[in-house]
């Protein structure tokens, strides 16, 4: 009988994904984003440890190619980051979903890259697009995380 209560009380951590934030450019945002071992903002998230995360979202128009960025945020000001050279290139890490994309198609996108912060002890908002042949955004959204030291 614990088993079972246990199991559903973890169903709906399992069911939801985080609530995330739109961004300033009024893009439309996933229909669920998933970050492993959060569930809440802010993100607990150790210096030289793993953004892990997975992203469902509907195609809003076709396109050859999708672009990704990662921005780091403190309070208004960005702080310099940019994803590896080999994530930039979202196509690669679509786990449902190719390239090129056809307007309405179901896509998830996971990306699972270092966290590297200047230091610890802050809490800053993450800003994940991806964008299409012309540089639009597909989707944005904003979330924002702790950092903390390994």
């Amino acid at each position: 009988m614990k088993t079972i209560l246990l199991v559903v009380a973890c169903l709906p951590a399992l069911a939801f994904g985080l609530a995330v934030r739109p961004c300033a450019n009024n893009a439309p945002i996933p229909q669920d984003v998933r970050v492993i071992g959060c569930s809440v903002e802010p993100c607990i998230i150790p210096i030289g440890g793993m953004v892990d995360m997975d992203c469902d979202f509907i195609s809003p128009r076709a396109t050859q190619t999708v672009q990704a960025t990662l921005d780091i945020f403190l309070g208004d000001f960005r702080v310099p980051y940019d994803l590896p050279a080999a994530q930039q290139n979202a196509c690669n890490f679509f786990e449902e979903g190719n390239c090129p994309v056809t307007q309405g198609e179901f896509i998830n996108y996971h990306l699972n890259t270092p966290a590297a912060a200047p230091f610890a002890g802050i809490t800053v908002d993450l800003q994940l697009q991806l964008t299409d042949d012309n540089g639009e955004p597909l989707f944005c959204f904003r979330s924002s995380a702790q950092i903390v030291a390994a």
